[in-house]
């Protein structure tokens, strides 16, 4: 009985309130989650095989070593499917980002990226942004990625320090400007072990390679990237 009243309810909750698929707006079926299945199928992915050495790793070139990189899909702010990056940064989309996490690591897990990767350790943002949207998007797509693979979150880095927006400057403004901005935290939860910074998206770099910078103080045995975007 119960479980007909929640079937009713959650019904008349659909069709008073359907759920859209943020790419295409159609309303999602009911086995559909966050994207119909044509927008994931036609999803820009980078397919990205060689972990060990890709463009992610040219366009970082830190003098941190970097054990492997991969990003989930191409990000092209003219593209509807920017909306997902947007909307759980700005839109206050906490869900959004844990399922965007889920499944980017579902469609990696067989491919041997998460293998002996020991901690996820999200890209923090300064207490005054993160006050200002409510939560920090990196850690929501952490939680998305630890709930498949099981590999635990660490919070490794603290923002000492705050930055203005980057969207307008070069790969060297962005450098000069992120530089001593993070710094590494829980070291002994670190040390020895490797690490895998999550990120929402790579653009130049900048904010990576600080995060390589200031986590190769905890003395990891590897260092290794994901985001789930990647720009062109």
């Amino acid at each position: 009985m119960a479980s007909i009243l929640s079937d009713i309810i959650g019904g008349l909750a659909s069709a008073a309130f359907p759920r859209l698929c943020p790419i295409c707006r159609r309303p999602l079926l009911h086995d559909e989650h966050l994207m119909c299945l044509h927008c994931l199928l036609d999803m820009p992915r980078t397919h990205i095989t060689d972990f060990e050495f890709n463009t992610i790793h040219s366009r970082l070139a830190h003098h941190t070593p970097v054990a492997r990189a991969v990003a989930w899909y191409l990000y092209d702010k003219t593209s509807p499917y920017a909306r997902l990056i947007v909307q759980g940064k700005y839109g206050m989309r906490m869900r959004q980002c844990r399922a965007l996490g889920s499944m980017m690591a579902s469609e990696m897990q067989s491919t041997g990226f998460f293998d002996g990767i020991d901690a996820l350790v999200p890209v923090p943002l300064h207490w005054k942004k993160r006050l200002s949207r409510g939560y920090n998007q990196t850690e929501e797509i952490a939680r998305g990625i630890s709930a498949v693979t099981g590999i635990p979150i660490v919070a490794g880095l603290r923002a000492v320090r705050s930055h203005g927006v980057q969207s307008r400057h070069n790969a060297a403004e962005r450098a000069a400007a992120l530089a001593g901005t993070f710094r590494a935290i829980h070291t002994d939860s670190l040390s020895g072990r490797h690490v895998l910074i999550v990120d929402d998206l790579i653009t130049t770099g900048a904010t990576i390679s600080e995060s390589l910078r200031a986590l190769s103080a905890a003395s990891p045995s590897a260092l290794s990237v994901l985001a789930l975007g990647l720009t062109r």
